[in-house]
């Protein structure tokens, strides 16, 4: 006993926990390397390796993670508010890796995932509309299920609703480029669909359900892989785009929604955080209602060179590092320009939240 009181951290000892070292031991401890056990054997983690010296301190960390970024007072010290912790992208990422790597790995015919999308449009009414939909998939080798269903186009906020009913309430209203969509207060019914094909994902490439499966378990591999598609530009708009901006809109779907085992994700989480260009936005909250960590390539641009018609977003991605998975995909507008036009900077603009995923034996 005489020996654990001497070995006791100095912040330990009566005053508030300081928040640069209270962060410091939970990125050190989360960013250790993780023994993963072999079928058949009992799960052994040694990343925690702070001995004798360090057990009161471990327990510290233990708690802050299960708190999150709740403020720590010591005992005797009720007057001493202390601040809440923020972690870099890069500790936030470490912690995700490992707990993603604790995940029991599992199996199934199809993967299931649920989600939901919402989506901001103004209309030349002088107003904004938001346009909700839920959506289920169920993946399997060659073939997939979907199922989409229409929540509503409504007006955005109380605000926009006032704008809406000064206008005469519209029913039918046009968005940028003249085209027509109407006002649908009520959710509709869900549309299902069934198609054949093994290249069901997109990873810089279409790939297929065995290529994810085959993906390296190391971050530095995993890079290579993924870099062999790299063109300098986004595979989809066809915008220049730098290397690691290219990285993470890649492996965004990777971590959010693609059936990927617990070692190719904890090795996503791992290569993101050695992104210098990664950047944490703190905690925030995503559609679902749910707490989380966001983080973010800053300015990715949707824009060719000289078209200023378009704006400007940032994606980000939320993130529960203490379960080791994605909540939410999100678009922010950066600088307002075509079909952001008239939104306010700082807009959340799109949303694509996770609300369920997982390995199943039943399709629709």
């Amino acid at each position: 006993m005489e020996e654990l009181r001497a070995a006791r951290p100095a912040h330990l000892t009566g005053g508030p926990v300081d928040p640069h070292t209270r962060q410091a031991e939970l990125a050190h401890a989360f960013a250790q390397p993780t023994r993963v056990p072999r079928r058949g054997r009992k799960s052994l983690t040694w990343g925690l390796g702070l001995g004798l010296a360090g057990a009161a301190a471990a327990a510290v960390t233990a708690v802050a993670l299960a708190a999150g970024s709740a403020p720590v007072v010591s005992p005797g010290a009720p007057d001493v508010a202390a601040q809440p912790v923020t972690l870099s992208a890069r500790e936030v990422l470490l912690v995700a890796a490992t707990s993603a790597e604790r995940r029991p790995a599992a199996a199934g015919d199809y993967w299931h995932v649920s989600s939901r999308s919402r989506s901001l449009h103004p209309v030349n009414e002088g107003f904004v509309i938001s346009i909700e939909q839920e959506s289920e998939s169920w993946v399997g080798a060659d073939e997939q299920w979907g199922s989409t269903r229409a929540l509503g186009v409504k007006p955005a906020t109380d605000a926009d609703r006032a704008a809406w009913e000064k206008a005469g309430s519209p029913r039918e209203l046009t968005l940028a480029g003249r085209k027509r969509i109407s006002i649908q207060e009520s959710a509709e019914r869900p549309r299902t669909g069934h198609t054949r094909g093994q290249e069901i994902f997109w990873l810089g490439r279409n790939v297929t359900m065995a290529d994810l499966r085959s993906l390296p378990t190391d971050p530095a591999a995993l890079k290579a892989d993924l870099l062999r598609f790299y063109e300098g530009k986004d595979t989809e708009s066809g915008a220049p785009m730098a290397e690691d901006a290219w990285l993470f809109r890649v492996t965004e779907g990777l971590i959010t929604d693609m059936p990927v085992s617990p070692e190719v994700l904890a090795a996503a989480f791992r290569m993101l955080a050695d992104l210098p260009s990664v950047t944490s936005l703190g905690q925030v909250t995503d559609a679902a209602g749910r707490p989380g960590t966001a983080i973010a390539i800053a300015d990715i641009s949707q824009r060719k060179p000289g078209d200023t018609a378009k704006g400007v977003v940032q994606v980000r991605l939320i993130i529960d590092e203490k379960s080791g998975r994605a909540l939410a995909r999100e678009s922010v507008v950066v600088k307002p320009g075509g079909l952001q036009a008239g939104l306010e900077p700082g807009t959340v603009w799109s949303t694509h939240t996770i609300l369920e995923t997982g390995w199943t034996n039943e399709h629709p």
